[in-house]
């Protein structure tokens, strides 16, 4: 087996690479962190007051999922962060359908009443139909760099 350089060894150690987060499939060996952002249709503040009721339905969805959350916070009552950890067996946009169709369920079967001063109409909807996301990373981009250009063989930068 090639040995990464000892630099990345070092890094990895220093930055608390750890072994935890890692995931394992057949073919291959995953860390794969994604930073989401939810917000509520017509970016109404119906998640305030109702915190609890939505961070608890978050938590019912990753019990039968293939998702962890990491951490979440609902910021102004219209859109929540999400910092989850997710297996590559799924794409990211296929998870977010999941949860938010799930959540959204969830919470219209718990707080009903609240949600109905912010959204009229026989459509239990929640959530916008679009989503914010970005990966969340174990090591800089510029560090990933650095290490693909010390590899040996002729490279190419775009």
């Amino acid at each position: 087996a090639i040995l990464p350089p000892l630099e990345v060894i070092s890094y990895k150690l220093q930055y608390d690479y750890n072994i935890k987060d890692r995931r394992s499939t057949m073919g291959s060996v995953t860390i794969l962190k994604y930073h989401l952002e939810l917000t509520t249709r017509h970016q109404k503040p119906a998640l305030q007051g109702i915190e609890q009721s939505v961070y608890k339905a978050f938590r019912q969805v990753e019990e039968v999922s293939d998702f962890r959350i990491l951490d979440m916070r609902i910021e102004d009552g219209n859109h929540i962060h999400l910092a989850i950890k997710m297996s590559p067996r799924y794409s990211v946009s296929s998870m977010v359908n999941r949860i938010k169709g799930l959540t959204q369920h969830y919470v219209w079967q718990e707080e009903e009443d609240h949600l109905k001063q912010f959204y009229r109409g026989t459509k239990k909807k929640l959530w916008k139909d679009s989503f914010f996301c970005s990966t969340l990373g174990d090591v800089s981009e510029k560090t990933v760099l650095r290490y693909i250009e010390k590899q040996n063989g002729p490279g190419e930068k775009l």
